[in-house]
């Protein structure tokens, strides 16, 4: 080979294909099927056995992946699932403490309340025995006597 043959061969080589892998299994893979239906029903060729097997092997390859895929989704939604319910639990855990304290300001209301009706009651008998008095005062004799002078 001369250097100038060398040159033009190695540039080439570092090309990168122009069809994956999977577009030419598939592009033969129809090809052969094609031509089986054009043929009849001759027995297959070997390149006929071998392209129905790497059919079969592509589709198991692409039913694991979606799988995966589905696997991955599911993990994604657990981990949110999580974090949903790890929030809600807190929300719960501080709802129920606000609760508890709701609960305690209702009590001490309720006792504030019956303390301030007590007093009222006391209050009322209170007024109620000053006014009783008053009236039996007045009633009474006079504190000054009038034939006294008032010294």
């Amino acid at each position: 080979m001369s250097q100038a043959s060398n040159k033009s061969i190695i540039p080439f080589a570092k090309q990168k294909p122009v069809a994956s892998m999977r577009t030419v299994i598939i592009a033969v893979g129809l090809a052969l099927s094609l031509g089986a239906c054009a043929t009849g029903s001759s027995p297959k060729s070997t390149g006929e056995q071998l392209s129905d097997r790497g059919n079969e092997i592509r589709d198991f390859g692409t039913v694991w992946s979606e799988g995966q895929a589905r696997v991955e989704q599911a993990e994604q939604a657990i981990k949110k699932s999580d974090r949903t319910r790890a929030k809600a639990e807190r929300d719960l855990e501080r709802a129920r403490k606000e609760l508890a304290k709701a609960e305690r300001q209702i009590s001490d209301a309720s006792a504030s309340r019956a303390a301030a009706l007590k007093h009222i009651e006391t209050g009322r008998a209170q007024m109620g025995k000053a006014e009783a008095d008053y009236a039996k005062t007045k009633a009474g004799p006079s504190a000054i006597n009038p034939g006294d002078g008032g010294a």
